[in-house]
Formats: structure tokens, sequence, C-alpha cells
């Protein structure tokens, strides 16, 4: 009897540590699919980048009307319809950050730290990021539909079967009209903020607009704005090389649109916040 049950506990410990282990396979075989994934996801979206951009840089496309005609449009669509929003952001968001950080400066005592603060939170980080997740929210879920349901209806086969580059034609435009109006609405977004910020500032803390524009000057260099230029024509353009990926991954079944599109806007804003979450990294190393 107790080498029978040494016999079974030794069975039952040996089931457990296999349940134990297989869980573990499990997990890592998880993690593993994830990441290659991930992976795979990076490396397409580095080849679609990459590929449109080349095209851009070709030029080709100035001696094409049609062309230039979608880029307007998308333009006009993106950035122009989008104008007032961002304004409204700007006054509402871009403001109280300026009006709290001269309350913070006077708090302590060191006016020259609101010309650093407004520089390193608005100019380099709140303005690029705003912008962006604004222009992802506008009209993320409009490219991803429109390119979807071309896919589906074989118009983009229409377009190679007369000879025409699709990612020229259909790419090139929305992701230029993303960088063009990014940039545009960050400077916009910063100017409003600023101005307007300053005006509220002056008028609650009897602090004349000149001294506080003077202190926004000396606290920004041009390293900053270089990297608020580079932000805000980045951040817009890979939401859009983003969101044009999950338009081709549709295929022929109507009912992935909802579920592209999610994907579309969720993984580029997981994008747009890794990457200046690396940046601050790295400048930080720097």
């Amino acid at each position: 009897m107790a080498c029978f049950s040494s016999r079974q506990a030794y069975k039952d410990a040996m089931q457990a540590w296999l349940y134990y282990m297989e869980g573990w396979h499990w997990r890592a075989e998880r993690v593993g699919e994830t990441v290659l994934r991930l992976l795979a996801s990076l490396r397409r979206l580095y080849s679609l980048t990459f590929s449109v951009l080349a095209i851009g840089l070709r030029l080709q496309w100035l001696s094409h009307l049609a062309v230039k005609f979608v880029m307007v449009r998308q333009i006009y669509f993106t950035g122009v319809q989008s104008l007032p929003w961002v304004v409204l952001v700007a006054l509402v968001a871009g403001v109280l950050a300026v009006f709290n950080i001269v309350v913070f400066a006077k708090s302590v005592q060191d006016m020259s730290l609101i010309g650093s603060l407004i520089s390193n939170v608005l100019v380099k980080e709140i303005a690029p990021l705003f912008v962006a997740i604004f222009l992802l929210a506008r009209s993320g879920v409009a490219v991803v539909t429109e390119i979807a349901h071309m896919h589906i209806r074989g118009e983009d086969m229409t377009l190679r079967s007369l000879g025409i580059n699709i990612k020229e034609y259909l790419f090139w435009p929305r992701v230029m009209a993303f960088a063009v109006c990014g940039l545009i609405l960050t400077f916009m977004f910063v100017a409003i903020s600023i101005w307007v910020g300053g005006l509220a500032a002056a008028w609650a803390h009897e602090m004349r607009l000149a001294d506080f524009l003077v202190e926004v000057r000396h606290g920004t260099s041009i390293g900053e704005v270089l990297m608020m230029i580079g932000k805000g024509m980045l951040y817009p353009l890979l939401c859009c090389v983003v969101l044009l990926d999950q338009g081709c991954r549709v295929g022929r079944d109507p009912n992935q649109i909802p579920v592209r599109a999610t994907h579309g806007v969720l993984g580029s804003l997981m994008t747009v916040i890794l990457l200046d979450v690396l940046l601050v990294l790295l400048a930080s190393l720097l």
C-alpha cells in the first residue's frame, strides 16, 4: 500500500508538472506569435512608407493632373475642413497649458522658466501630438473606409489594368496631405496657444505681453523648432501609412471594414505614442 501510494503521488506530481509546463509553453507560443506579427507589421509598414515616399520624391506626379487633383481634394478634406476644430482645441488645451505654465513660473518666482517650459511642453510635445491625434480622429476612419471600398469594388485592379500606379494615385496624395496639413496645423496650434495664452496671462497676472513673448523667444531654440517641424510632419504621415495599410487588408469582405478601421485608428495612435516615447528617451540619452 505504501509503495502504491508513493507511485500514485509521483504520477500526480508528474501530471501537475506537465500541466504547469504546458501552460508555460502555451504562453510562450502566444508571445512568440505576437512578436512575429508585430515584426511582420513593422516590416510591411516600413516597406509601404519608403515605397510611397520614393514615388513622391521622383516628382513624376507633378505632370499628372489627376494625382494633383486628388491631393488638393485630400488637403481640403484633411486640413481646411479641420481648421475650425484645431483652432478650438488650441484655444482650450493650448491656452490652458500656457496659462498654467505662467502660474507655475510665478509660484516659484522664476519667470525665465516660461520660455523653456513652453518650448519643451507645448512646442515639442503637446502641439504635434494633439494635431496628429486630431487628424487621426477627423480623417482616420474615412481613409480606411475609402481605400477598403475601392479594394472591394476592384477599383485598384482597374487602375492597375490601365497602367496607373495605385501608390502614386491613391496613396501618395493622402500621405502628402496628412504631412502638409499636420505641419501647418501644428504651427497654427502653437501660434494661437502662445498669443492667446499670453493675452490671458497678461490680463490675469498683470504681465506685459511683450515680456511674455520675449521669455518665449529666449527659451525656444532652433533645434526645438526643428523638432516640432519633424514631429508635425512625421506623426500624421505615419498615421496615414497605418490607415492605408489597414484599408488594403480588408480583402473582399465588407464586414471587415469597421474592424480594419478600428485597428487602423488604434494602431496609428499607438504608433505615434510609442514613437514619441522613443524620441523622448533618445533625446534624454543624447
